[in-house]
C-alpha cells in the first residue's frame, strides 16, 4: 500500500502557502482537485484528500484520492510564481503518481501553468501508468467529460431522495455558481421548480419557482446575482434567509464550512444534499441528525465528476463513456440509498454511515443489514479497468 504523502510550502514574508496531500492508496495513481483561495488552511486539504478517496470508494476506487491548495487570491498577480513554485516543489509526486485537476477558484490556465512548469502534460502520470493511443493530455478532454457534470451527480441523488418524483418539487440551493447553476439547470429539465438561491451577498427568493434564463442572465463579472436584473417577482433578502424556506430539498452547494450548527437550526427543509465539499460542519451533521433530517452527504451527491475521471484515468481514457455514465448513476442511487437506510439502522449520521458502507471498520455491522441493505452496501463499485 502506498503510504499517506503530504507536501507543505509556507512563505510568512509573502503569506503565500501551498499543500499536496496524497491520502494513503494501494493504487498506482492518484487524483485530486486543485483549490486556490485564501481561506486554504492545512487542515483543509488534508479534509479534502480524505474526501476525494471517499467519493472515489462510492466507485469502486478506481485511483487514490488527493488535494492541492493554494492560499492564494485567484487575482493576485503574483499566481503564476506561485503556481511554479508549487510545481516545483511536487514535482516528484506530481511526475510519478499524482494527477491535479480544478477546484474552487482554479482555472484551466492555472492547471496549465503547472503543468508546464514540470514540461509534461496534465495526464502525462495517466499516460505512464497506462500507455494507450486513447489518452489525451487535459483532463475535460476525457471521453465523457460533459458540462454540469458535478451537479448530473446531485441531481441523481436528489431523484433517488424524492423517490423518482421530481416534477412540483421545490428546491432550494445555497451558492449559484458552478455546481448550483448545474443543479438547477438539470432540475428544470425534470419539472422541479427552484423556489430560492443565493450567492455570497443576498438570497433570491420566488415561492412560485424562479426563472433560470433570467438568474444566468443577471449573473455579474464576480459571479454573483444583480438585483437590477432580475425579474420583479423576485423577493431579495438576506443571504440565510435561504435556509429557512419552505422546501422538499435544499441544496449546500456555496463552498467548504458553510453551515454550522447555529444555521443548521434554521434549515425547516426535510431533505439536504451537500452538492459542495464538506458544506456542513460537524456541529451541523450533528444538528441536521438530531432533528431526523435527511442529509445525502457530499461523498456521494458530489462524486460523479470525480467518478469519471478517476476510471478513466485508470483506464487510460479506453472506457466507452454513455456505459460508464450509467453506471456511475447507478452508484449515485444505489449509495444514496443504503446510507439513508444504515444511518437509521444504527442511528448515525449519514457520512458515518457512508465510512462504514466502504470502509473496513463496518463489517460486523453490515452483516447485521438486512438482506437488501447488505446487497446495496457490498455492491458499491463500478466495473474496474
Amino acid at each position: 500500500m502506498r503510504s499517506y504523502s503530504e507536501i507543505v510550502l509556507e512563505d510568512d514574508e509573502t503569506g503565500f502557502a501551498a499543500y499536496l496531500v496524497v491520502d494513503s492508496s494501494d493504487r498506482d495513481v492518484s487524483f485530486g482537485g486543485t483549490r486556490i483561495d485564501t481561506s486554504v488552511t492545512r487542515g483543509m486539504v488534508v479534509e479534502l484528500a480524505e474526501n476525494m478517496s471517499l467519493k472515489l470508494a462510492g466507485h469502486g476506487s478506481p485511483v487514490g484520492g488527493a488535494k492541492a491548495g493554494l492560499r492564494a487570491s485567484p487575482d493576485d498577480p503574483r499566481l503564476k510564481q506561485f503556481l511554479g513554485r508549487f510545481a516545483e516543489a511536487c514535482r516528484e509526486l506530481l511526475t510519478s503518481t499524482t494527477i491535479l485537476g480544478k477546484d474552487m477558484g482554479a482555472k484551466q490556465w492555472m492547471l496549465d501553468e503547472i503543468y508546464r512548469t514540470l514540461e509534461m502534460p496534465q495526464l502525462g502520470v495517466a499516460r505512464k501508468h497506462r500507455p494507450t493511443n486513447r489518452c489525451p493530455e487535459r483532463l475535460f478532454e476525457l471521453d465523457g467529460y460533459i458540462a454540469n457534470m458535478t451537479g448530473q451527480g446531485v441531481f441523481w441523488s436528489i431523484e433517488e431522495a424524492l423517490g423518482g418524483v421530481l416534477r412540483g418539487a421545490r428546491v432550494a440551493i445555497q451558492g449559484f455558481g458552478v455546481v448550483g447553476a448545474g443543479v438547477a439547470w438539470h432540475l428544470e429539465r425534470a419539472g422541479a421548480g427552484v423556489v430560492g438561491v443565493s450567492d455570497r451577498d443576498k438570497a433570491v427568493l420566488d415561492p412560485n419557482g424562479l426563472d433560470l434564463r433570467a438568474l444566468l442572465a443577471a449573473k455579474d463579472d464576480r459571479g454573483l446575482l444583480a438585483e437590477s436584473r432580475l425579474p420583479d417577482s423576485c423577493v431579495v433578502a438576506a443571504r440565510d434567509e435561504l435556509l429557512a424556506q419552505r422546501a422538499d430539498v435544499l441544496v449546500l452547494a456555496a463552498g467548504s464550512y458553510v453551515v454550522d450548527g447555529d444555521a443548521a437550526t434554521r434549515i425547516r427543509a426535510p431533505v439536504v444534499v451537500e452538492g459542495a465539499n464538506m458544506a456542513l460542519m460537524p456541529d451541523a451533521i450533528g444538528a441536521l441528525h438530531a432533528r431526523s433530517v435527511r442529509v445525502v452527504p457530499d461523498v456521494v451527491a458530489n462524486s460523479s465528476s470525480a467518478a469519471l475521471v478517476g476510471h478513466q484515468i485508470a483506464s487510460g481514457n479506453t472506457l466507452p463513456s454513455p456505459a460508464l455514465w450509467a453506471d456511475i448513476k447507478n452508484n449515485i442511487k444505489r449509495n444514496t440509498a443504503a446510507v439513508e437506510r444504515l444511518s437509521k439502522q444504527l442511528g448515525i449520521d449519514a457520512k458515518s454511515a457512508f465510512r462504514r458502507l466502504v470502509g473496513g471498520g463496518g463489517a460486523g455491522a453490515l452483516r447485521q443489514d438486512t438482506e437488501e441493505t447488505h446487497a446495496s452496501a457490498g455492491d458499491l463499485r463500478a466495473p474496474r479497468a
